[in-house]
């Protein structure tokens, strides 16, 4: 069983899944998408191994503000994900984090090839998924995943809830 939380921009995707592997005490693997801000407003985006969140710099930036949207770095993308999620499942006793699946990657092919191989695998996946994104159905529908919908009403119960059901599922017995 393989957990992915979607809901609207910044409703504390993030934070749950944080408590979650915190409530599991396994050590979390994969990636961490994360904002620098440059005044007002948030001018790059990194990607990040959750299991030593290094500094944001130019070295893990995979994307970059525009005007009004973000521009993708792909390449940089490709080289970042493609380490982070190679890496991610040699990792046996740990978690797969994938936070967050957005609408970036949308044209990533060779991403989406990983994050299915990953679903096929047998190591849990904890993820966010952005709302209303196409290319995320492949992820959805995989029938080993469960998605989690965040509101303000669910947030603060979510964390035990999601932790209990990856417990309940013995998906830590591999």
């Amino acid at each position: 069983m393989h957990v992915f939380l979607t809901g609207g921009r910044g409703i504390g995707k993030s934070q749950i899944i944080q408590n979650v592997v915190s409530l599991l005490g396994r050590t979390p693997y994969g990636f961490l998408t994360r904002f620098r801000s440059d005044g007002e407003c948030a001018s790059s985006l990194h990607m990040i191994s959750p299991s030593n969140e290094e500094p944001l710099t130019e070295e893990n930036r995979i994307a970059f503000r525009r005007g009004k949207g973000m521009v993708l770095l792909p390449e940089r993308f490709d080289l970042l994900s493609a380490h982070l999620l190679q890496e991610a499942s040699l990792q046996h006793e740990g978690i797969i984090l994938m936070d967050e699946c957005g609408h970036l990657e949308a044209k990533m092919h060779r991403f989406h090839q990983q994050i299915m191989h990953i679903l096929d695998g047998e190591i849990p996946v904890l993820g966010a998924l952005r709302l209303n994104q196409p290319w995320h159905a492949c992820i959805k529908n995989h029938p080993r995943v469960k998605v989690f919908y965040v509101n303000t009403e669910n947030r603060e119960v979510l964390p035990e809830i999601i932790a209990k059901v990856m417990l309940q599922k013995d998906i830590f017995n591999i």
